[in-house]
């Protein structure tokens, strides 16, 4: 007879530093790659938001055709800079059924089916059909205006893209800078000398932080490096920030706005 030997093996455990060597790794593993996870997931983000003003452009050429060659009659840049600077004109100029300072609150929803349509996103969304396009995926509909509270949200105000609704070379020191603005909202797409150079929507917010203190409230841009933008041809392209300062405005901050709002309206 053959005897079965059996063998008892016995268990081993991680030693403390055994495990305190596997944390360490796991930390700088995340420590390195969660950057490059962000930086993939901002960069996604970025290009929805693109998608989102080609769908835009290609709302606004189809519009520019049906009215005879001239841009939407926006009044104003968009409706939250009125509930703070203009609470009449919600029910003037821009007045809309169902719409004042009191009501809807400053923090809900408003989506693009207004009447009669006065904001970008209501006249051309006829021809976009889309809601969602009007959010940026790295703003949203709750985030406030300035960061601060006290400011209606994105979502009150219909959209996270500004409509640049008058060209202003006086924002920046430029070539133009004695010139008078030029009202783009209802402007004859003629008498855009360069539409290729002439933006007329794009991201917000549109600060980027140069150094510190910086009182500006809503410091975080769209996207880490720059916006993306639509101009006067219907054409979308991503614009890199410069790095500069706008003193104009604010010496701590480059503001896009400041410095590109006039570019392509005046020759």
């Amino acid at each position: 007879m053959y005897r079965h030997r059996h063998r008892v093996r016995r268990r081993t455990a991680f030693t403390l530093i055994e495990l305190l060597v596997v944390i360490a790794i796991i930390a700088i593993l995340a420590a390195i790659l969660f950057p490059v996870f962000a930086q993939a997931r901002d960069k996604a983000r970025q290009a929805s938001c693109l998608s989102n003003l080609k769908l835009a452009g290609v709302a606004l050429s189809m519009y520019v055709q049906d009215y005879d060659e001239t841009m939407p009659n926006a009044c104003q840049w968009g409706r939250a800079w009125l509930w703070a600077t203009d609470k009449a004109g919600l029910t003037g100029r821009c007045g809309q059924v169902g719409i004042t300072a009191a009501a809807p609150k400053k923090d809900d929803y408003i989506g693009p089916q207004q009447t009669p349509p006065r904001f970008i996103q209501e006249l051309l969304h006829p021809y976009a059909k889309n809601a969602e396009i009007w959010f940026c995926p790295s703003v949203g509909k709750s985030r406030y205006f300035n960061g601060d509270p006290k400011w209606p949200t994105y979502g009150y105000n219909g959209t996270t893209y500004i409509w640049n609704r008058e060209a202003n070379p006086t924002t920046s020191q430029n070539e133009f800078s004695k010139r008078k603005p030029i009202v783009v909202s209802g402007l004859a797409t003629a008498a855009i000398p360069r539409p290729a150079q002439a933006p007329v929507m794009w991201d917000m917010p549109y600060w980027n932080k140069i150094k510190d203190p910086c009182p500006q409230s809503d410091l975080k841009p769209a996207h880490a490096n720059g916006l993306n933008v639509l101009y006067a041809d219907t054409h979308v392209k991503y614009a890199s920030f410069s790095g500069k300062n706008t003193q104009a405005i604010n010496a701590c901050l480059e503001d896009w706005w400041a410095e590109h709002n006039w570019e392509g309206y005046f020759e």
